[in-house]
């Protein structure tokens, strides 16, 4: 683990990292978290409002607020804790940022080859690692199963004693992650002494239950597929599922999209097609995403058994933004409220 300069950079470059430019190679995140798979280490850079190696009887929110595709994890550890700060809420609030990089980060940054790494945005999905001749992999790990592993370390650390609640939220196609994560994976039922709740902020698309989608007004049927056959695959639907998703299985997603503590927020003004996914499947969903996530969040909330109902919020003033988003009253409502 850092040392106690790391830290302190961690801390100050999350307080300014809302003013940085974007970039293709994003701002390497300080922390190193090491996983063991069949005998072999696997790594990912992390940031973090608190050290993970440390006792602190004051946190009892964790926090996780995953990136979007320009892989930001030091921004987004900025906007997270400055919203625990606002709240009042920052020596009770443990915020965690995992930065899931591609090859190039790691390149770029001279990172050993125990680093794990995935093409493109593929980790938004919960897909395997990759290797390639560069940087070969022995065992690869879905990001999802890196996921469990930081949240499963956290909670049985005994760092945290008074962890109560855990939040695990994600921007755009962090968005997109956590609403597959939370239906697939199996750790709210493994860690049964903590309450969790899964935040959804403004995907590009979402994972639907079944094959029917919108084709008017609060009405939804299985469209002409025609020019779009395999719309309903994952990871917007529940065929031809991944590795990860195969193991927990069709039924017990659909169980999970009913039963779990799952709340969406959109920004009132995301309608713009600002790095939209306009494929045939995303676009069967509506033409843009508040639209896109009105129509899933009528329709998912339609299934008989359905319990959180009331677990959505338009934000006002708010586009495709992250910090806004969730430094959002809204947001702060979710994460610290009942």
């Amino acid at each position: 683990m850092p040392g106690r300069l790391a830290l302190l950079t961690v801390f100050i470059a999350c307080s300014l990292a809302g003013r940085a430019q974007d970039n293709e190679i994003p701002p390497p995140c300080p922390f190193v978290f090491t996983m063991h798979k069949r005998g072999e280490s696997q790594a990912i850079r992390y940031a973090a409002s608190h050290p993970l190696d440390k006792l602190d009887t004051a946190i009892t929110t964790l926090l996780i607020y995953i990136h979007g595709t320009k892989r930001d994890a030091l921004g987004y550890c900025g906007y997270a804790e400055h919203m625990a700060k606002s709240a009042r809420r920052k020596k009770q609030t443990l915020v965690i940022s995992p930065q899931y990089s591609n090859a190039g980060d790691l390149d770029h940054y001279k990172l050993a080859n125990d680093f794990l790494y995935w093409k493109k945005a593929a980790w938004k999905d919960g897909y395997t690692s990759t290797t390639e001749a560069g940087r070969p992999q022995h065992i690869g790990m879905s990001s999802f199963e890196v996921m469990d592993s930081l949240v499963n370390f956290v909670l049985t650390s005994n760092h945290f004693p008074n962890i109560k609640m855990v939040v695990i939220s994600g921007h755009s196609a962090g968005g997109q992650f956590v609403q597959r994560y939370s239906a697939t994976t199996p750790i709210p039922d493994l860690l049964t002494g903590y309450r969790f709740r899964f935040i959804v902020i403004n995907p590009a698309f979402y994972m639907y239950p079944d094959d029917k989608r919108p084709i008017g007004k609060l009405t939804w049927s299985v469209p002409d597929i025609t020019a779009c056959p395999t719309y309903n695959n994952y990871p917007r639907g529940l065929i031809n599922l991944n590795t990860y998703a195969k193991a927990t299985g069709a039924a017990r997603i659909l169980d999970n999209m009913v039963h779990r503590d799952i709340v969406f927020l959109l920004g009132e003004d995301d309608t713009r097609e600002e790095e939209l996914d306009v494929s045939c499947g995303a676009n069967l969903q509506g033409p843009e995403r508040l639209d896109r996530g009105a129509n899933y969040i009528t329709y998912i909330m339609s299934f008989p058994g359905y319990i959180y109902k009331k677990n959505y919020d338009i934000v006002t003033g708010s586009g495709h933004n992250p910090d806004k988003m969730i430094n959002s009253s809204e947001a702060k409502k979710w994460v610290f409220g009942k």
